[in-house]
């Protein structure tokens, strides 16, 4: 008998453990996989939306919004927020950042295509942080006209200056413009976004009235004064709103940012993860539970052969509590050393799961192992021993000491009443599974719908390439014109090229712009918003190289150019939704974007319609269609980044190799960067609803295997309890089929009862997935009979192996030991 102590009971267990190390093994890969599955869904959770931002006193950073209020389509001019900052008694202050947006960045003769951001001059102070060399910006450095400066990132500093303090004072080219470094953040922060390597300053031009009202590019954050709630902010600011709307010089919409929301800025950025990432924790909880009811199960078995061993121990005066209290130390032993397993798993793992997590995830770049998941894994593990243990130690807690000493022999029934628990326990572990693998089901059902919708344009064949000049490169006028007009010329002499086009942006990558404008036939007041539409600015060729059809009127042509004709392409929906019982062919358009004062129709800014295209999807394969306006490259509309596109019928490597020769030819410094068909093009507009299906498709797997598992285990122990049993009904003449059929009869038995059990609870379960699930119902019946048939199918791939085996008993060896 083992010393009375907790260390006694944990040595006895090992000794325990090493005789069986069969079961043992099993149990703990068993119990890792579901422990390193939390584990590694708890580090998503733990690093994106738990952990405070790297900003002291963060709880005080506040995102401030109108509409949504946190996304991404809340933006302000900086004489806005320069305004509100002025006005405000919540806030200590309140600043700006403009978006993720890249650069040409060259400190050696040669140019990158490198992320950077403006910010408002107070915008790291607002954050609370201190360089980790030189200084931030000053009131000066937001002057239009300063001595122009940089800071960089940490990572940047470290990577291409080795972390001198010598690199403070050099100068770097960022888009043809020589900017003197400053300062370096601190490490650990990335703002304002994951993948930025500098930031600059936003100016103002002294003595101009418009400069601070245009454009309206930057999104708002403030801290809050000591002791204000958010509330009470955005209560202030919606009292704010109507007195410094006169501050504009023009007459704006009365409803403009009337509805200001106030939101913690770590809520702003993953607020919008946090349903997917519970999903996936979900998913693996379950799992957990399915290898718990699985290892139990295990045990239950194991403990069947230690009745005679349990019941000497309590016939010696041992109490139900201290049998109890070793079975337990041995489960938990178990749970401690398949959580050392589960976390080296999840640690190995993690690189997978992040490849596989979207791009864009927010806070992505700061996953790595942390202490709190030291202390989930610990927890979770101590937590599973606990559950798997708890039914085999009660269980055995009460031995019948005299049954147990007497029993020389199981009997020939087999005492068939002793599986009931285990069978329960594998219904269980189905029903688990059901429920995971549905909603893996339902996901990949709407992700396989999402990939046949028709986005509107042809993807095949067709390559994809950015073209970058310098942002001050426009200044020189006509020569961001001049340069892009002789590179498609050269482009249409590639080898197998069919077709050649220019455009600002591509379809479906939400970075297109908007275009702002009032309509023929539409009048308005002042006082309310103007109309908004996607804008794209194309060469002629793009309708022909994406197969956009003509639906009405013509195409842009070479003559429009020159910008003489001042015409545009507009979309059905457009058309529909504005002239749905007219003729739009010679209908005007005003870009209130460029014009900021009252539409004045008389001013000679207005375009033409003069075709009507098909619709296609810009917001991603589940939106609907928007209103669309193409506008021709007009020497007025040049850009310094456009998009080459070709359809080809030469390889994709071939075709690259041409357009960067191209490129080459006319500026070698020029950066030809995101190179790709436009098939990966429309794939990654669906990486967010792809991802999740993956991951739950794993995870899904991952419950069938264990559940398969389950089911193998247990047809298998009945099948040698049974042994005897089964010899002496083949001697009275029972056929081995009939032997067959009932063992898999009392596995499919409880596959469907388990089906059934998960299905239910599946069809509530899967209303959380509505928000996640594109054109399919949540109760999608394709998806719950494939899961059914799926499930008997395992559980009589699972059951064969033990009816073979029963069915080749030999009934004369059986009948000699009886």
């Amino acid at each position: 008998m083992p010393e009375e102590t907790v260390l006694g009971d944990l040595k006895f267990a090992f000794r325990q453990l090493k005789r069986a190390p069969g079961f043992a093994l099993t149990a703990i890969l068993t119990l890792a996989l579901g422990i390193g599955a939390n584990t590694a869904i708890f580090v998503l959770i733990d690093s994106i939306m738990l952990r405070p931002l790297p900003f002291p006193r963060q709880d005080r950073l506040m995102r401030i919004g109108y509409g949504a209020g946190q996304n991404e389509t809340s933006f302000f001019p900086k004489g806005w927020l320069r305004s509100v900052s002025e006005h405000s008694k919540a806030f200590q202050t309140v600043s700006g950042f403009g978006p993720d947006s890249e650069s040409n960045l060259g400190d050696t003769g040669s140019s990158a295509r490198v992320f950077g951001a403006e910010v408002m001059t107070n915008a790291l102070d607002v954050l609370g942080v201190q360089p980790a060399a030189g200084r931030f910006f000053t009131a000066d450095d937001g002057i239009a006209g300063h001595d122009p400066v940089v800071v960089l990132s940490y990572g940047y500093w470290r990577e291409h200056y080795g972390a001198s303090p010598m690199a403070i004072g050099q100068t770097l080219r960022i888009d043809g413009v020589s900017r003197r470094i400053s300062g370096v953040l601190p490490a650990g922060v990335r703002f304002p976004y994951g993948d930025t390597q500098f930031v600059t300053p936003v100016t103002f031009k002294n003595g101009d009235a418009v400069d601070p009202w245009v454009p309206f590019d930057l999104r708002a954050f403030g801290r809050l004064k000591d002791g204000i709630a958010p509330a009470q902010a955005q209560s202030e600011l919606r009292g704010l709103q109507r007195p410094l709307l006169s501050l504009f010089p023009w007459r704006m919409p009365d409803a403009w940012a009337s509805d200001m929301t106030v939101v913690p800025l770590l809520e702003s950025q993953v607020g919008s993860l946090r349903p997917r990432l519970l999903l996936l924790f979900a998913a693996v909880g379950l799992i957990l539970l399915i290898a718990c009811a699985n290892v139990a199960n295990l045990t239950l078995a194991r403990a069947a052969g230690r009745e005679r061993e349990m019941a000497i121990r309590g016939a010696l005066g041992a109490s139900g509590f201290r049998l109890v209290r070793q079975l337990l130390a041995e489960s938990t032993l178990l749970g401690v050393l398949a959580g050392c397993l589960g976390l080296a798993a999840a640690a190995g793992g993690m690189q997978a799961l992040l490849r596989w997590m979207p791009a864009d995830t927010p806070r992505l770049e700061s996953v790595s192992l942390h202490w709190p998941a030291f202390l989930f894994a610990a927890a979770a593990s101590v937590l599973a021993g606990l559950i798997f243990g708890a039914i085999p130690a009660l269980k055995m807690a009460r031995p019948k000491i005299n049954q147990a000493l007497h029993a020389g022999s199981r009997s020939v029934a087999g005492k068939a009443g002793q599986f009931r628990v285990s069978m329960a326990l594998v219904m269980a572990q189905i029903a688990l599974s059901v429920i995971v693998i549905t909603g893996a089901g339902l996901l990949l059902h709407s992700l396989w719908r999402l990939s046949q919708q028709d986005p509107g344009f042809r993807t095949e064949r067709v390559i994809t390439a950015e073209v970058s000049l310098d942002a001050s490169a426009c200044q020189a006028k006509g020569h961001c014109h001049s340069f892009f007009q002789t590179l498609q010329e050269q482009l249409r002499g590639m080898s197998g090229a069919e077709s050649v086009a220019l455009a600002d942006s591509l379809p479906l990558n939400a970075k297109a712009g908007s275009y702002v404008y009032d309509a023929q036939g539409h009048p308005r007041e002042a006082r309310q918003g103007a109309l908004m539409a996607t804008g794209r600015t194309i060469t002629p060729g793009y309708f022909s190289t994406l197969g956009i059809a003509l639906v009405r009127g013509r195409l842009l042509d070479n003559q429009d150019l020159s910008g003489t004709s001042r015409a545009v392409v507009i979309n059905q929906h457009m058309t529909s939704r504005l002239w749905p019982h007219e003729d739009p062919i010679g209908k005007q358009l005003i870009n209130v974007n460029d014009e900021p004062t009252p539409a004045v129709w008389a001013s000679g800014k207005t375009v033409t319609v003069v075709g009507v295209v098909n619709n296609t999807h810009e917001e991603g394969l589940a939106g609907g269609f928007g209103d669309e306006v193409y506008l021709p490259l007009t020497p007025t509309a040049e850009q310094p980044v456009m998009y080459v596109l070709a359809r080809t019928r030469t390889s994709t490597q071939t075709a690259a190799q041409e357009v960067r020769s191209a490129v080459a030819t006319l500026d070698a410094q020029v950066p030809v960067t995101r190179m790709r068909t436009l098939n990966e093009v429309v794939a990654a507009s669906e990486s967010a609803p792809r991802s999740l299906a993956v991951l739950l498709l794993v995870f899904g797997a991952l419950a069938l295997a264990i559940g398969g598992v389950g089911v193998y285990s247990l047809i298998a122990y009945i099948v040698s309890w049974r042994t005897r049993e089964i010899g002496i009904r083949l001697a009275l003449g029972a056929q081995r089929r009939q032997i067959v059929e009932a063992i898999v009869r009392q596995s499919l038995a409880l596959a469907l009862g388990g089906s059934l059990a998960g299905l239910i609870a599946s069809a509530f379960a899967s209303q959380l997935l509505r928000r996640f699930l594109f054109d399919v119902h949540a109760i999608d019946p394709i998806t719950y009979i494939a899961v059914a048939v799926l499930m008997c199918s395992l559980a009589l791939i699972a059951a064969w192996i033990p009816a073979c085996r029963a069915a080749s008993v030999d009934p004369i060896q059986t009948l000699r030991m009886e």
